[in-house]
């Protein structure tokens, strides 16, 4: 029964709940984004198309089919839960696969060596593979399940929304996630794990959520009467930078700034769990950017980021409700603050909770600030 326990908690330890964070707020990010575009007096999504010019809404009194809110529709908010859904499902299953991979490839070069014995004694968390209690074809395997997961979630994304390309864009993030550290020139090994997090767990998470949402809701309405209409990439459809900003295509500047931040947090995340093993993946070869740059290069380095994501924070936060804003940036910065003291006593451990709780801070904050502000 001992035995059973140990193993069940270091599967649970296996999943790296830290990590899971950066996987979760993209989705409430872009979901929130989502909702302001259609809900905001400034917003794509309240534009619609009349089967007449007499059953559009009547300027001076605000009335008419077209001033129906979208949430009021039959059937649309279930729709938006559940494409927020598959879309967390997508990101956390897909994080999840990594984490898997990651433990079986590391494990298997023996990079996790100093990993076997458990985190009370050697200071980090032990590794599937590396404790030699679990095989690495079943580390491998449950790797494979959970991407299948994320598959699942994603072709359902893509179906519902109408946008097949997403397949592609899904079976590009499976492929990138593996290479981190699988195959024979893992790209994690050569210092671009941090570019692969903002890119994948920041922009393309986060603008994907928004982006789905929003095409799944295109089309749907009232019949001939009101209709929610957003235009799809390539289609020849007149482009202005002011209607993309607003979300003529189902993404908008909001979004693309707040999935900035989301990048960048994922990126703190994953330096100061690099700058924890600076020492032990310069002897495996693994070239991490903490490598690279040593500790003081990489503590200057999460500075800079730190830096560029407060001020981006800060201009998501002004254009969502105000006075919410402020506040939380406030709060968003502190953890911050709290987070880069943590790296400067090398306490690593506190750390890296302080980055998963800055990510949530955000991810809380500004879906609140969107939403409230689009409605207020």
């Amino acid at each position: 029964m001992t035995q059973n326990i140990r193993l069940a908690r270091l599967w649970l330890h296996g999943i790296r709940p830290r990590t899971l964070p950066a996987s979760i707020a993209p989705v409430v990010v872009g979901a929130a984004a989502a909702w302001g575009v259609l809900t905001r007096s400034g917003g794509w999504g309240l534009r619609c198309i009349a089967a007449d010019d007499g059953t559009w809404m009547d300027m001076e009194s605000g009335y008419g089919p077209c001033a129906t809110p979208w949430y009021a529709l039959d059937g649309a908010f279930p729709r938006f839960l559940g494409m927020t859904l598959l879309c967390a499902g997508v990101a956390l299953f897909l994080q999840i696969a990594v984490n898997f991979a990651n433990d079986y490839s590391d494990g298997i070069r023996g990079t996790d060596a100093h990993r076997a014995g458990p985190e009370s004694g050697t200071g980090k968390p032990q590794r599937l593979v590396a404790s030699g209690l679990v095989k690495p074809r079943a580390v491998l395997a449950a790797a494979g399940a959970s991407a299948l997961l994320a598959c699942i979630c994603g072709l359902a994304v893509a179906i519902i929304s109408h946008q097949y390309w997403l397949i592609a864009v899904g079976a590009v993030c499976v492929l990138a996630g593996w290479g981190y550290t699988g195959g024979r020139h893992p790209y994690g090994y050569a210092g671009f794990g941090e570019l692969f997090v903002f890119i994948f767990f920041g922009l393309v998470a986060t603008l994907g959520t928004e982006y789905a949402i929003c095409q799944s809701l295109d089309g749907f309405g009232i019949p001939n009467v009101s209709v929610i209409d957003f235009s799809t990439p390539g289609d020849g459809s007149e482009w202005s930078r002011a209607w993309f900003a607003q979300g003529q295509f189902g993404i908008d500047a909001t979004g693309i700034l707040a999935a900035i931040c989301v990048g960048l947090n994922a990126v703190m995340l994953l330096m100061v769990n690099n700058m924890r093993d600076i020492d032990d993946d310069r002897l495996h070869g693994k070239r991490t950017v903490a490598v690279r740059l040593g500790e003081r290069g990489s503590r200057a380095a999460l500075a800079v980021c730190c830096a560029v994501d407060w001020m981006a924070a800060l201009l998501v936060m002004m254009m969502s409700w105000l006075p919410w804003g402020l506040a939380t940036w406030v709060a968003f910065a502190a953890v911050t603050v709290a987070m880069l003291r943590a790296v400067s006593r090398r306490d690593f451990g506190r750390a890296l909770g302080l980055a998963g709780l800055q990510t949530l801070v955000f991810a809380v904050a500004a879906a609140v600030g969107v939403v409230v502000g689009a409605v207020w």
